[in-house]
């Protein structure tokens, strides 16, 4: 599989995940913490939609208290596409829908994945985008 392939497959697998671990439908325990986690390399940064940096020690700290908190969210993503690629990293975008009872959500991001010393791709970077949910 290629290096663009695997990132598509990296950024539909976190958000079928992400959505699982906010209505609860896996365990929420260590095992799916660290199942969740490893996809991320240790010197991961996110820039949240409301401007705010966060290290992977702080997302490690966070991913615990949203277990099972929006019980009713449906995430989507679309238009994933490579922007750049190298031999062991590659720069994704991508849109993605957060949808629930109380309000929906669209946001736009990029992505910089690079090869782990494992040889698996990991999240590096993450830089999310509020955008009007009005379609274009």
């Amino acid at each position: 599989m290629n290096i663009i392939a695997q990132a598509t497959e990296e950024i539909n697998l976190f958000i079928q995940n992400i959505g699982e671990w906010f209505r609860s439908d896996v365990e929420g325990n260590k095992a799916g913490e660290d199942a969740i986690l490893r996809k991320f390399h240790p010197d991961f940064i996110m820039i949240t939609p409301g401007g705010v940096a966060v290290n992977f020690e702080e997302l490690s700290a966070w991913l615990p208290t949203v277990y099972g908190v929006k019980p009713d969210i449906s995430v989507e993503v679309t238009d994933i596409k490579a922007q750049y690629v190298q031999n062991d990293s590659v720069l994704m975008t991508y849109t993605e829908f957060q949808y629930r009872e109380e309000g929906d959500n669209k946001r736009i991001a990029s992505a910089l994945f690079v090869r782990g010393e494992d040889g698996q791709l990991k999240w590096h970077h993450l830089q999310e985008t509020w955008s009007s949910m009005v379609v274009d």
